[in-house]
């Protein structure tokens, strides 16, 4: 196959995908526009009063009002899978191709797996054009289900990631799979994004467009499960394997599973190219269960099992409903994972490390070790909680102290320990924020 076929066929591909996922979310009245009012084609042509002749677009979304024969808006998609940003020249040449074929009511939008230049931002928001920046979920942290920008009505990340998820040619999502810039905003919220597009229609006098509008639906996508709940689905999963007390064997759960499931649990597996990069600890793939643990040129065995219990908690909680795949790094180290600001994939990161740490740390031996240690060291609560850190070297060599036995018996790392002890109550650390990298060694 020649170059320039190979070149054609990904662009056709891409097509397709941007193409899918429109008929996706209008099918599934996701849309801001009434399914019954939306028409969507692929290389339709337009007739060109300049020309004469009929321009074809990528991607057409006609919009009908009820029994009308004629659309009354058009929305014109053009889509460029480019190894280098997209110029100015290019959205200012689609922008020229619009203009020929439509009126106010024609709305224009460039999707693009690459980066855009500054005067292409520039110019499309001057020109009321709207720019989409795609991103496949081949290399996803988070792997969804559904598109994550479909997912959220409202946007979900901080203007500055968005612009940069626009602009910086070396960007890499995590979760989302399109960063917008509307004629109003910048979002990662197709709702959003398609609904400005036609903001100056929908607030112009006599305009009855509320005909065509669906209502802005927002949902929670992933269930909400309480602490409670979730320490009863530990509770659970260690008693299939009789466990009494000490290090818990988490390969002896897998083993049960994989008879039971067919869960495929790999150690020491390569690493892969993931939304986590280098710093890719482990993953889960849900169709079918497989878990790999990657080899790391460090071992770190309280690290490894965490890390284990944090795939196997995913599978637990049953997250196949949500997620393809999920990749687990040094930041899910903690309890509440800084930066999340997608709402589905915090509430899911969240369970999965409450689990995890259900499983590894059992609750009642926990506390019970934990108090034989509160009193060998002769420490009791003074009002700041069973166990209290900050930055003195005497509240330091306690927390040490009882972290270290617990690590010990348990076989699990002192951020694990430190995760345990929070969600029981029995830890306030007030020390100044300690690097997770950090932690993971001490």
């Amino acid at each position: 196959m020649s170059t320039l076929q190979n070149t054609t066929r990904i662009g056709d591909e891409f097509e397709r995908r941007v193409f899918d996922l429109f008929r996706a979310e209008i099918d599934a009245e996701r849309f801001p526009f009434k399914r019954e009012c939306c028409k969507l084609f692929s290389k339709k042509g337009y007739h060109s009063r300049d020309r004469c002749s009929e321009i074809v677009f990528d991607i057409a979304i006609e919009l009908y009002f009820p029994g009308a024969q004629e659309y009354s808006m058009l929305l014109l998609i053009e889509c460029k899978r480019y190894s280098h940003a997209v110029p100015v020249d290019d959205i200012e040449e689609f922008f020229t191709k619009v203009q020929q074929v439509g009126a106010a009511n024609t709305k224009a939008v460039v999707v693009s797996t690459a980066a855009f230049q500054r005067g292409a931002l520039e110019f499309a928001k001057a020109k009321g054009i709207g720019l989409a920046r795609y991103f496949g979920p081949e290399n996803f942290k988070w792997e969804l289900r559904r598109s994550p920008s479909t997912t959220v009505r409202r946007n979900a990340d901080s203007s500055e990631n968005v612009e940069l998820g626009l602009s910086d040619e070396t960007f890499k999502s995590s979760s989302f799979d399109f960063y917008f810039q509307s004629p109003r905003r910048l979002t990662n919220s197709l709702w959003e994004f398609i609904d400005d597009a036609f903001s100056d229609l929908t607030s112009a006098p006599g305009v009855a467009i509320g005909e065509l509008k669906n209502l802005r639906r927002d949902s929670e996508e992933v269930a909400f499960v309480g602490k409670g709940a979730i320490e009863e689905m530990g509770a659970s999963v260690l008693s299939r394997i009789g466990y009494a007390d000490g290090e818990v064997a988490l390969q002896e759960i897998c083993r049960l599973e994989a008879e039971r499931t067919g869960l495929q649990l790999r150690l020491n597996h390569p690493a892969v190219n993931s939304g986590a990069g280098q710093d890719a600890l482990g993953r889960i793939t849900f169709d079918p269960p497989i878990i790999d643990v990657y080899a790391q040129q460090e071992p770190n065995r309280g690290r490894e099992r965490f890390t284990l219990a944090h795939e196997m908690a995913h599978y637990f909680l049953d997250h196949g409903r949500y997620l393809v795949s999920e990749s687990c790094d040094n930041d899910d180290f903690v309890l509440h994972r800084a930066g999340l600001n997608d709402a589905a994939i915090s509430r899911l990161e969240f369970q999965a490390n409450y689990m995890a740490s259900s499983i590894l740390l059992p609750r009642a031996q926990v506390i019970a070790d934990f108090n034989n240690l509160l009193h060998t060291i002769g420490l009791s609560d003074k009002g700041f909680g069973s166990l209290y850190v900050d930055d003195q070297p005497c509240n330091i060599q306690n927390y040490d102290f009882i972290t270290g036995r617990l690590m010990q018996k348990y076989g699990v790392s002192r951020s694990a320990v430190r995760i345990r002890l929070e969600t029981l109550d029995l830890l306030r650390d007030n020390r100044r924020q300690v690097a997770v990298g950090r932690m993971l060694h001490r």
